[in-house]
C-alpha cells in the first residue's frame, strides 16, 4: 500500500474536498469501464459510478488497506452492478429501454404505438444469433457480460451483434411505417 493512499484517505476523512476530487478523478474512468462491462447503458453506468463513490465515501473510515483504493472501489462498483442487475431481472420481464415510448432524453415525442407494434413483430421475425442476442438483452435484460458467458462468445462480438440486429430492426420498422409517422421524427 502506498503511503500516498494512506495520506489521501486521511485527508478525505478530515473533510479535504481537494483530496476527494483527486480520489474521484483518479478512479472515475476505471469505474466507468467496470460498470459499462456489466450494464452497457450510459445512464445506468453514470448512476452506478456515483453510487460507488457515495458508498466508498461512507465506508472509507473502515478501509483496511489490504488492497489498493482502486481495487476496493472497483469491488464496490462491481457488487453494486450485480445487485442492480439481479434486482432488475426480478422486477422486469424485459428491458424498458428497448420498448420505451421515450427511448432517450433527446427524443421528446413518443414513438407511435404502431411503430412499437411493428418493432415487436420484427423481433419475432428475427432468426438465429440476431434473435438470440435481442431476446437475451432486450427482453430478458441480461448484461453484455452475461450474454457473452451464455453464448460463449467475446463481449465485443455481443456488442457488435446487438448493434447490427438493432439496426436491422430499425430499418425494417422504417420500411413499414407510413411516411407521415416518419415525418414526426424528422425522418420523412
Amino acid at each position: 500500500m502506498s503511503p500516498n493512499e494512506r495520506e489521501l484517505v486521511q485527508r478525505i476523512l478530515k473533510g479535504d474536498s481537494a483530496a476527494f476530487q483527486d480520489f474521484y478523478h483518479t478512479h472515475k474512468k476505471a469505474l466507468i469501464r467496470a460498470c459499462w462491462y456489466f450494464l452497457g447503458n450510459d445512464a445506468e453506468v453514470e448512476d452506478m459510478v456515483q453510487e460507488a463513490f457515495i458508498k466508498a465515501l461512507k465506508n472509507l473510515g473502515g478501509f483496511r488497506f489490504e488492497c489498493s483504493l482502486g481495487t476496493w472501489l472497483n469491488h464496490i462498483a462491481v457488487n453494486l452492478c450485480r445487485d442492480y442487475l439481479e434486482k432488475k431481472r426480478k422486477t422486469l420481464p424485459f428491458s424498458t429501454d428497448f420498448f420505451s415510448t421515450h427511448p432517450s432524453r433527446e427524443q421528446k415525442t413518443p414513438y407511435p404505438e404502431e411503430a412499437l407494434h411493428l418493432l415487436r413483430q420484427e423481433i419475432q421475425n428475427l432468426e438465429g444469433r440476431e434473435k438470440e442476442l435481442i431476446t437475451l438483452r432486450e427482453i430478458k435484460g441480461l448484461s453484455y457480460e452475461a450474454i457473452a458467458n451464455r453464448l460463449k462468445m467475446p463481449v465485443g462480438s455481443v456488442t457488435s451483434g446487438l448493434f447490427r440486429a438493432r439496426q436491422k430492426l430499425i430499418e425494417k420498422v422504417r420500411e413499414k411505417l407510413p411516411k407521415e409517422k416518419l415525418e414526426m421524427f424528422g425522418e420523412g
